[in-house]
């Protein structure tokens, strides 16, 4: 009998450990979920600005490069 409680009490032990493992488990998986929401969030974000930053530069590029064709020339008309 002494060796039925001793399996006893290690089963109790495994499983107590085994429900410790499955509760860090599910705290680390509401964890990452939070985590990968945030890092979603941030994500957006950076793709608005990334578009508002690539339209300044779109149009600066234009204004750069008209200038550099024809800043001769609009000179000329002002200097006039």
């Amino acid at each position: 009998m002494a060796g039925t409680e001793n399996v006893g009490e290690r089963l109790a032990r495994v499983e107590t450990r085994l429900k410790a493992i499955e509760d860090d488990i599910t705290d680390d998986a509401s964890d990452i979920a939070a985590v990968m929401s945030k890092l979603e969030k941030i994500d957006k974000e950076l793709s608005r600005y990334r578009g508002f930053v690539g339209g300044i530069l779109l149009v600066v590029t234009a204004l750069v490069t008209f200038v550099k064709m024809f800043g001769e020339q609009i000179g000329s008309f002002f200097s006039k």
